[in-house]
């Protein structure tokens, strides 16, 4: 019986696994009418960071289409259990097992995967993970309620009230609503 080598996982930075979410997970594209546009290419992510990338095996774009399909769910749950729910079935998804490490008398935690071939997901999830172990309020982690949009987003505004992925959906759905309401208000006196 072979046995399978376990590998370090690295976490994404936040920015980066919602960039990767929102640019090659089917919903997000889906839903902005992006279905038929050609997906980056992993070549372009990885041009981004080279050393990043370095701690990862290749990957292609069908590696970055996957992950981003498993981990969109994460951010649209609609409730905590739920995220942590889907969050296990992540890191069972990636065989991921914390264990103790050392550097000299310094002991911490690290994360590996038994499957190599799922580093991608592992880093997601783990960065996840991180995120929710200094943020637990997992109603911070979200979709955009903007019309033909389901981008992701990490809300870390003071009040935790953000609902938009961006200031260009926001700014769309006020315009909506202004229009709205002008019609109502022009259509009410008449």
């Amino acid at each position: 019986m072979a046995v399978r080598k376990s590998a370090e996982v690295h976490p994404l930075p936040i920015p980066l696994l919602v960039h990767i979410v929102n640019e090659w997970g089917d919903a997000p594209r889906i839903e902005a009418h992006e279905g038929r546009k050609p997906y980056p290419t992993a070549d372009s992510l990885r041009a981004e960071s080279p050393a990043f990338w370095a701690h990862f095996p290749a990957f292609d774009e069908t590696t970055l289409v996957e992950t981003a399909n498993l981990i969109h769910p994460i951010f649209a749950s609609t409730t905590g259990a739920e995220c942590a729910e889907r969050l296990n079935g992540l890191i069972s998804e990636a065989a991921m097992t914390p264990v103790l490490s050392s550097e000299a008398w310094a002991v911490h935690e690290v994360w590996q995967t038994a499957r190599p071939e799922r580093a991608l997901l592992a880093g997601a999830t783990l960065s996840l993970i991180d995120h929710l172990r200094h943020e637990p309020d997992a109603s911070r982690l979200g979709t955009c309620v903007g019309d033909a949009c389901v981008d992701v987003y990490v809300d870390q505004s003071p009040g935790g009230r953000r609902q938009y992925c961006s200031l260009t959906c926001q700014n769309r759905a006020r315009t909506r609503a202004y229009r709205a309401g002008k019609r109502a208000a022009t259509e009410a006196s008449s």
